[in-house]
């Protein structure tokens, strides 16, 4: 059985959602539920009128562990450089969505892609769906991610497997990145496809990814706005609204108090804002209202921007806002200890069991629930501008 997943991330509401243990099992018994994380359905063997469910886990290499973000803390990649970023394509626009389709259309036309794995909005239904778009046109022509949540790796099989991809660009949240990130340093030779296949992560800032609820119960039957009005969802540069663009130019504003009551139970114990483990990570934090800040973590990203650049689909500029992008950062101290709070449910689990793991138990417990003092705020020395 797949204990460490139902256990140590199931049981606790920790699932990212990236849908990756699904897309890697070898024996195909996990699926979604259509819910927060997903179901282990095992086979069935039929004998006469006698069914018997059949362990497909004991004798496997479990590579839904190997693979799940949520059994592994990483340590955040340094940041390059951080650029203030707008597309200059077929539309003008500093938004983030269409950063990132400007920098995948040059990776699609220069030939460093063979197709992108992103989130989408169905234009009919207006739910989020996992989309693999093999063309410039099909990547310009998609609204990209709206913080809505469907599990992004979901279609992962379709573009290795069915359709014979073998350079990847992976768009998601900074968990999607995080799960990229920990299969490549798997050396389990059966994720080898996998990880040749990818060649970028590029993930948005995020605070949480909504249930696709929010839009029928807020914005629907709350505010009485047709379903097929609704053309993108834009977070504020301040992370204090969520903005819903409608087809005719309206704007609908909801406050992100209230948007978070259909957050992802999983994002509670997130601890990165500003997708620390991805190649590429854009947002709205940092720059101007007409550009989004681009942040290069790696070799691969820098190639890939410079590309976009060269093309001339992205101009960018140094005009970012490097004391907003170190606030972000230092909030990661409260993530930690989100996380922390997990580790402690954990341990008074087991100490149920183990008297032994008791007085361990009552110790962190106490370390976490009591009032932190400091005499004076904590100094925080960067080596440059770019330790965001």
């Amino acid at each position: 059985m797949v204990k460490r997943l139902e256990t140590e991330v199931w049981a606790l509401d920790d699932c990212t959602g990236c849908g990756l243990c699904v897309a890697a099992c070898s024996k195909q018994v996990l699926h979604w539920n259509a819910k927060e994380h997903p179901l282990l359905v095992p086979p069935v063997k039929t004998l006469g009128y006698t069914k018997k469910p059949l362990d497909s886990c004991s004798f496997c290499d479990k590579l839904c562990e190997e693979v799940c973000p949520r059994l592994e803390r990483w340590v955040p990649l340094d940041p390059q450089v951080a650029l203030a970023a707008r597309a200059r394509g077929p539309i003008k626009t500093g938004t983030p969505n269409g950063v990132i389709l400007s920098i995948l259309s040059a990776g699609r036309s220069t030939g460093l892609l063979d197709g992108v794995v992103m989130l989408d909005l169905d234009p009919w239904e207006l739910k989020p769906i996992a989309r693999v778009t093999s063309t410039v046109e099909e990547i310009v022509g998609s609204i990209g991610p709206q913080y809505l949540w469907a599990p992004t790796l979901d279609v992962l099989n379709e573009a290795i497997f069915d359709r014979g991809m073998e350079n990847i660009a992976v768009v998601g949240t900074p968990c999607t990145a995080q799960a990229i990130r920990k299969m490549k340093h798997s050396t389990n030779p059966r994720l080898k496809l996998y990880q040749e296949a990818i060649r970028l992560t590029i993930s948005t800032f995020c605070t949480g990814i909504y249930r696709p609820e929010l839009i029928e119960e807020v914005l629907v039957k709350g505010m009485g706005v047709s379903r097929d009005m609704v053309m993108r969802l834009e977070l504020s540069p301040d992370n204090q609204w969520l903005h819903a663009v409608l087809w005719d130019g309206d704007v609908r504003t909801i406050p992100l108090q209230q948007a978070e009551e259909y957050t992802l139970s999983g994002c509670g114990s997130c601890i990165d804002y500003l997708g620390e483990s991805a190649d590429l990570a854009v947002g709205t934090l940092g720059t101007s209202e007409d550009m989004s800040t681009l942040i290069i973590r790696t070799r691969t990203g820098d190639v890939f921007t410079r590309n976009a650049v060269k093309m001339n689909l992205i101009e960018t500029s140094d005009e970012v806002d490097m004391a907003a992008l170190d606030s972000a950062a230092n909030e990661k101290d409260k993530r930690e200890r989100a996380q922390e709070f997990n580790d402690v449910q954990l341990l008074m689990l087991d100490a149920l069991a183990d008297p032994l793991k008791r007085s361990e138990a009552i110790q962190q417990f106490v370390r976490l629930y009591r009032t932190p003092t400091r005499t004076k705020p904590q100094e925080i020395v960067r080596s440059d501008c770019t330790g965001c």
